[in-house]
């Protein structure tokens, strides 16, 4: 952004040489305002030059008030708006950068999600991080997780994507890939993890390619040339990292699936054994249910006085529902925890792959929200730019303070069914939606926020409508009142034994009843 000069504020389009004249009149002095190099902007020539007061910006002389010793008012004020100026014009160009960083990754995610090639994915994921961090060297590794190794999917530049023998755990790539904890090493000659024959770069930055808590690769990007990293560059290369491991996962079940499609068809004409083909789709069935259990935080939070337990049981192998609770920070730094309870319209595979686009959608923009409004309105726009229109998510979020430890919270729900807070007395507080379901409507639409206090002994229950529309054979509903009569009767136990009796309740409510929908809880405890 260009120096804002004297010329810019007090020209003739501006207010400001009124307001001198004002100010001149009310001192009872004549004063001329003259730029830097003494070219003459306000006021008439010959005023008395001995007198001359400086305009300051950033410590630098912008210019001059020429007048007696009371001039120097009209000085200060002259300084007191180019700064403001100055303010104005960067912040100006502040928020036009965030938007081209969020509109890029807006524009990144709807081409992910119609991507299932791995090696295209590999490619747009490169290609779009060169748009938002510069680089003279990119590469995308993916992780055998049986030897370590760490083979290069796609890269560009002359030292990152030749490299070979990297593993899990040596090297400063390999480091990243074991801990799964992004990095930027700003002189990799100093670093002592480097290869030994080095990576060819000066400044390197990665991230981990993370599903869930497992890491199935890295992205890493370098500079040829002496560059320092910032922590907001390493924010965008995670973000980026967090849809394209989402992505790499749904293509590899892609390829899995049209693999074992193509056997399954070779054994059908070989010899026509409809057994052997329903035992393969078997074993693929079991193959995404574990891929998608890795989607699910392979552990909760343990924080001190809150006790925090959730499951998901879904009605086919795979399901659409989706949990998750998320240490965050608040716009002054304090800690945060963010507990969430989706549930996908539809069920098995479809749901499935929707629910895991979902959970990148979510985690992506987690890094760049403050407020869960703002979360759900754009979470909402992205389904909706990328997904069917008979395709849509409803969502609970509820957000508790942890630092300082006040009973403070925030709830908003888009079109999920009624959750609720049972107080220490035993008296329930429903939280009603707040919202349309994500993906459901056209971009723009708000949602209000309940703010709400959770207090010691108090139980906060967010979960699915598996869990209130689960019937027995009568085609009767499990509804809202027997689940808070089980939780008024358990709320002094454990979160763990809580969850536990409301799975206990509806099997037995349901008998031999088929499940007909996915049934996720989670209990938190203050």
């Amino acid at each position: 952004m260009s120096r804002v000069t004297l010329r810019q504020v007090i020209g003739p389009r501006q207010d400001a040489g009124r307001i001198v004249d004002e100010i001149a009149a009310a001192l009872g002095t004549a004063v001329s305002v003259e730029d830097a190099d003494g070219r003459l902007l306000h006021g008439a020539p010959g005023t008395d030059p001995g007198a001359r007061h400086p305009i300051a910006l950033d410590g630098a002389s912008a210019g001059w008030v020429s007048g007696e010793p009371r001039a120097q008012a009209v000085a200060t004020l002259l300084g007191h708006l180019l700064s403001k100026e100055s303010e104005r014009r960067a912040l100006g160009s502040e928020v036009l950068h965030l938007y081209r960083e969020v509109n890029l990754i807006y524009s990144f995610s709807e081409k992910l999600a119609a991507m299932l090639d791995l090696e295209r994915v590999g490619s747009l994921t490169l290609q779009e991080a060169r748009q938002l961090i510069a680089a003279s060297d990119g590469a995308i590794m993916l992780l055998d997780e049986e030897t370590g190794a760490l083979s290069t999917l796609a890269g560009f530049g002359g030292a990152l994507p030749h490299l070979t023998g990297f593993e899990r755990g040596k090297g400063v790539i390999g480091s990243i890939a074991a801990s799964g904890i992004a990095e930027i090493v700003n002189d990799v000659a100093s670093d002592p993890r480097r290869m030994r024959d080095g990576t060819g770069v000066h400044a390197l930055m990665c991230a981990p390619l993370k599903v869930g808590e497992r890491v199935i690769g890295v992205i890493a990007l370098g500079s040829a040339a002496p560059a320092a990293y910032t922590a907001a560059e390493l924010k965008l290369l995670n973000t980026l990292a967090l849809q394209t491991a989402t992505a790499i996962e749904n293509a590899r079940l892609f390829e899995r699936t049209i693999q074992a499609a193509r056997e399954r068809e070779e054994l059908l004409a070989a010899n026509k054994e409809m057994e052997v083909a329903r035992a393969r789709l078997e074993r693929e069935f079991e193959l995404a249910a574990s891929i998608q259990a890795d989607l699910f935080p392979a552990a909760l939070p343990n924080l001190d006085g809150l006790d925090l337990a959730a499951r998901n049981r879904p009605a086919r192998r795979c399901g659409g529902d989706y949990y998750d609770a998320i240490l965050t920070a608040g716009p002054d730094g304090s800690r945060r925890l963010l507990l969430c309870v989706a549930d996908v319209s539809g069920k098995g595979m479809p749901a499935a792959l929707l629910m895991s686009h979902t959970q990148a959608t979510l985690r992506a923009l987690l890094g760049r929200t403050v407020a869960l409004t703002d979360l759900a309105v754009q979470a909402g726009d992205l389904l909706f730019a990328s997904t069917a229109p008979n395709k849509y998510v409803t969502a609970a979020f509820l957000e508790l303070d942890l630092e300082p430890a006040t009973a403070g919270a925030r709830f908003v729900s888009a079109g999920h069914v009624d959750c609720l807070v049972l107080k220490a007395n035993g008296k329930a507080v429903r939280l009603e939606s707040t919202g349309a379901p994500l993906g459901l409507l056209p971009p723009g639409l708000p949602y209000e926020e309940t703010a709400l206090t959770v207090d010691a002994g108090d139980c906060v229950v967010l979960f699915s409508d598996g869990v209130v529309d689960a019937q027995n054979a009568c085609d009767e509903e499990f509804g809202d009142e027997r689940l808070l009569e089980i939780l008024r009767a358990s709320k002094d136990l454990p979160a763990a034994a809580i969850v536990a009796r409301v799975f206990d309740a509806i099997d037995r409510f349901a008998g031999d009843a088929p499940q007909f929908d996915d049934i996720t809880i989670m209990v938190l405890r203050r």
